[in-house]
């Protein structure tokens, strides 16, 4: 009878086919790893950039409706001693003067569907020392919108509360002043620049000092802008990212709905805000002419202590 012989691996295969397994293997896990580590870098950096693109975009579109002559840079730790006017020094750009302030344009009731709630146009041959009759208006549509976006802190109609302020197109207020954010109360408590629109009547802003005459005059102009709001970006909540004891990211805060005309400041209590951007690195800017330039960077931690935070940078133009 003859029997099948069957062979087994022997002892060095068995330990030959085992050892090139785990090479395999090293192999394999190397590659996955990398592969994992590429995905978070890449998620990293994506959320980072979608995140600082939104932020960019609101604060270039805020920017964009700014009025030139009241941006202003300042040193957050010192803003009210420690600032610096474009109008004065536009090559803005340093680590000191990270928060930037500016009043902007009421935008929202001037683009309004049907008849902008104020035109922009002021009849000046027909204007008095109390009236700027502004044709082509729906001043009650500005007085609802406004109202409305500033949660009712502006009051159209009687002496109390803050009102909206109304600033001619010229450089000079009267024939003593020019328009600066030092006599509008950004820098300063003088508020001598402001004219405030004190009522309605009809299609004409109302103030019961609003001199347009000789007798107390204010350089008068065609074109106004009406502005409720001022606006402010601030580094706020410095903090170490990195656990290398170095304070090196903090958060992009927009300080909203108060009025520097009405002697408010964007650190008074009870100022609204929001964050619009975490662990910030750099919040620089700039301006040329009519064109303000800003950069942001960010950093995204992607691991523990000892693993480099990701980095992006977002530059825009804003020019008004």
């Amino acid at each position: 009878m003859k029997k099948d012989l069957r062979y087994a691996f022997s002892m060095i295969e068995l330990i030959f086919v085992i050892v090139v397994l785990g090479i395999v293997a090293s192999i394999g896990s190397s590659a996955i790893a990398k592969v994992f580590d590429t995905y978070i870098s890449q998620k990293a950096l994506s959320t980072s950039s979608i995140k600082t693109e939104i932020a960019a975009m609101q604060i270039a579109n805020r920017l964009n409706h700014a009025i030139p002559w009241t941006v202003v840079a300042k040193n957050p730790l010192n803003p009210f001693n420690d600032f610096i006017c474009f109008v004065d020094n536009p090559q803005v750009s340093d680590n000191i003067h990270t928060a930037i302030e500016w009043i902007g344009v009421d935008n929202d009731s001037f683009e309004a569907m049907a008849t902008p709630g104020w035109s922009g146009y002021c009849d000046t041959s027909s204007s008095t020392r109390l009236t700027c009759p502004t044709p082509g208006s729906d001043i009650a549509l500005s007085k609802n919108i406004i109202e409305k976006l500033s949660n009712n802190g502006i009051n159209f109609t009687s002496f109390a509360g803050s009102k909206p302020a109304i600033f001619f197109k010229t450089d000079d207020y009267d024939n003593l002043t020019k328009y600066h954010p030092s006599c509008i109360g950004l820098v300063a408590g003088n508020t001598d620049c402001a004219i405030k629109a004190y009522g309605i009547e009809g299609t004409a802003f109302t103030h019961p000092t609003l001199a347009f005459t000789d007798s107390d005059p204010k350089i008068r102009a065609e074109h106004y802008a009406l502005a409720w709001s001022a606006y402010a970006i601030v580094p706020v909540n410095y903090r170490d990212i990195n656990d290398d004891g170095i304070f090196d990211v903090y958060d992009l805060r927009l300080y909203y709905n108060y009025q520097p005309w009405e002697g408010e400041k964007y650190t008074d209590i009870g100022i609204p805000s929001a964050v619009l951007l975490n662990n910030v690195s750099v919040f620089k800017f700039t301006q040329l002419d009519n064109t303000i330039r800003f950069k942001i960077c960010v950093q995204q931690p992607i691991g523990g202590a000892n693993v480099a935070p990701v980095t992006l940078c977002k530059e825009k133009a804003v020019i008004r």
